[in-house]
């Protein structure tokens, strides 16, 4: 299993890096790394291992493809991101369906953050302090400065990373360790010093970001010594983020030493993250269990924020199709927390049409995008319930408007493909789909869907010079790399 999937990574990767473009390096105000820090992988390089990376993530099956919880994750993380003042590299978070308490991030600004660490963070700023050490990582190019340490050729990097990013997925490591303890031939004893060191200037850079973006920065220290004390009463069970980012005394004393220079700052939790987090606990288990777990909590008084907790019952409630339950706690979680709220109107339009109401799905969701205009989540939604109620005609000009509004959006072109399969066009349905696969950046079934495409029955004359003119661009694309 192994080899045939480091063997697709690597192709990937191999292809992504010949069909490169130049990356425009701009100024920042973080420390000059030297030209050594690019000199066995480049901007360029990097960027293409991060799009290999993400491609190898959804393949595996471990990303969580939740709307809501990706819109999160990349507004929590554009937000450290800015504070950060990095701008050589675009970032995209990821949420993974695992248990385990860790993140990781790869070159190119690929940020995977199992859902255990979402879950386990008692406050926001406890989940930004990881987040702000993991892009940190990214913008002191660590995996490059590590690389160009040990001399490692291309090849052997490439392999590496492969490597790191098929066990990072399975909750066994930090990409950027575990590349470096793939590698071969590599001395052990150097690769931790610099480990231990990255570890030490992400937290530093981290610390900085996280005060800039209006977080904490106490809870960084405050989460690794929780996680260190649970750690001393489970022996042999330490936590994934300590295995791989090892948290050492000296480092959190060293954080805690820092922030003497900082003003204490207390920072209310939104609701986002409270929401974010119960939506993150139901998925990452169990169905029947979580709706037993939220039942008992509730009974007990057990809980951090009702309106929260409420919202997690009733999705839970919904997995396991109590629809008139999930109904009674999602009533209950709008009263608890006294105002409307994008997640309950989204979770509010799936219970609709879980009960088979597409139509009163789509104006409740309807009216609901038009209040909360910045969430995605819910011009999804609305879609899908007009799908579902056959109004595809209102479904397609929805989509191709917000296409216009999201261009680099798969997941509009993903629904376009299923209105046009449900109007019975399948050239249209089969283009739309080639362009879903162009923004994951699939190539080959970009080409594929094309070519499907191409021999469907129609006689409309520019629809078809369209296809064949997108289909000649992408061969052309393969056929003749940028050679950089």
């Amino acid at each position: 299993m192994l080899p045939s999937l480091l063997r697709r990574f690597l192709i990937a990767a191999t292809m992504a890096m010949h069909l490169a473009q130049p990356v425009l390096a701009l100024d920042n105000d973080l420390p000059d790394l030297g030209d050594t820090s690019s000199a066995s992988l480049s901007a360029s390089d990097e960027r293409q291992i991060g799009a290999a990376a993400m491609r190898e993530l959804r393949r595996s099956g471990a990303l969580l493809d939740d709307p809501e919880l990706v819109a999160y994750l990349n507004q929590l993380g554009g937000r450290l991101v800015d504070a950060s003042g990095y701008t050589q590299t675009s970032f995209t978070f990821l949420p993974l369906r695992d248990a385990s308490v860790n993140a990781f991030a790869v070159p190119g600004g690929v940020i995977g953050v199992h859902s255990g660490l979402i879950v386990t963070a008692q406050h926001e700023s406890e989940l930004a302090s990881v987040l702000a050490h993991e892009v940190a990582h990214v913008s002191q190019h660590h995996l490059a400065r590590l690389v160009e340490s040990q001399r490692i050729t291309p090849w052997m990097t490439l392999a590496a990373i492969g490597l790191a990013i098929l066990a990072a997925h399975a909750g066994a490591g930090d990409a950027a360790a575990a590349a470096a303890a793939a590698g071969p031939a590599l001395a052990v004893q150097r690769q931790l010093d610099f480990t231990y060191a990255f570890e030490q200037e992400a937290d530093r850079v981290g610390m900085q970001t996280l005060t800039r973006a209006g977080f904490d920065p106490s809870a960084m220290p405050a989460f690794f010594e929780r996680l260190q004390k649970h750690n001393r009463l489970i022996e042999n069970n330490a936590p994934e983020f300590l295995r791989t980012h090892p948290v050492t005394y000296k480092r959190i004393a060293d954080a805690q030493a820092r922030l003497k220079d900082m003003p204490y700052r207390q920072v209310p939790d939104s609701a986002e993250f409270l929401f974010m987090r119960e939506k993150a606990r139901v998925l990452q288990g169990d169905a029947r269990a979580m709706v037993n777990y939220y039942a008992k909590a509730l009974t007990e008084g057990r809980f951090i924020n009702r309106a929260a907790h409420l919202y997690g019952y009733a999705l839970a409630q919904l997995r396991v199709n109590e629809l008139d339950s999930a109904g009674r706690s999602l009533a209950e979680a709008r009263t608890a927390l006294g105002r409307p709220h994008a997640a309950l109107e989204y979770l509010n339009g799936q219970l609709l049409l879980a009960q088979g109401k597409p139509v009163e799905a789509a104006n409740q969701l309807r009216a609901a995008a038009q209040r909360f205009t910045g969430s995605r989540g819910l011009v999804y939604g609305e879609i899908d319930a007009l799908i579902a109620a056959r109004q595809l005609d209102p479904a397609l000009k929805l989509t191709l408007s917000s296409q216009e509004l999201y261009p680099s959006d798969a997941e509009l072109y993903q629904r376009e493909a299923r209105i046009y399969e449900a109007k019975g066009e399948a050239q249209r349905q089969h283009k739309a789909q080639a362009e879903y696969y162009i923004l994951l950046l699939e190539y080959g079934a970009a080409i594929e869907q094309l070519q499907i495409a191409q021999r469907q029955p129609g006689n409309d004359f520019y629809l078809l010079s369209a296809i064949d003119a997108r289909l000649r661009e992408l061969q052309d694309a393969i056929a003749k790399p940028d050679k950089r």
